[in-house]
């Protein structure tokens, strides 16, 4: 049987504010998931899914270069904001999908902030990662400041 994956990306700060909230597999419409919505921005992810688990590797993310995904990722690489990169996988329907369906299984998550950007073609291809070594794909990314300096461990 032929599965289907939808991907869903979220930017928001280290205050969880919320700045974008897109999908990838809903064409041209504006869905309603895990209680937010999702606007459709044609991204792609890869990386996510592959590779071993726990190799602390980052991820490639490509997104068109439109007036709303420049503005989002100038601003993201100024204020360190985080991605978190989630696919789900569930079973098509013969006429087509036009919003999530129940019993949808989540097979990656990934969460970093952007590492490198570059432009071609109309294109941003993002490196995300962390900027200091990542425990884990899942443990938020951390920037080293002046603040922690020298502080020594606090209880």
């Amino acid at each position: 049987m032929a599965k289907a994956q939808s991907q869903f990306l979220r930017i928001y700060d280290a205050a969880g504010i919320i700045y974008q909230r897109w999908q990838n597999f809903y064409s041209n419409a504006i869905i309603t998931w895990d209680s937010a919505s999702w606007v459709y921005v044609a991204f792609t992810a890869s990386g996510v899914a592959s590779g071993v688990t726990g190799d602390e590797s980052g991820i490639s993310l490509t997104l068109p270069a439109t007036s709303v995904v420049v503005q989002a990722v100038d601003l993201a690489m100024e204020q360190a904001r985080l991605f978190e990169v989630k696919t789900y996988e569930f079973d098509p329907v013969a006429d087509g999908v036009s919003s999530p369906p129940a019993g949808q299984t989540l097979i990656s998550t990934f969460l970093g902030e952007i590492t490198s950007a570059s432009e071609a073609n109309f294109e941003f291809t993002l490196q995300l990662g962390s900027s200091l070594s990542p425990v884990g794909a899942q443990f938020p990314p951390r920037t080293l400041t002046n603040n922690l300096i020298g502080m020594g461990m606090q209880f």
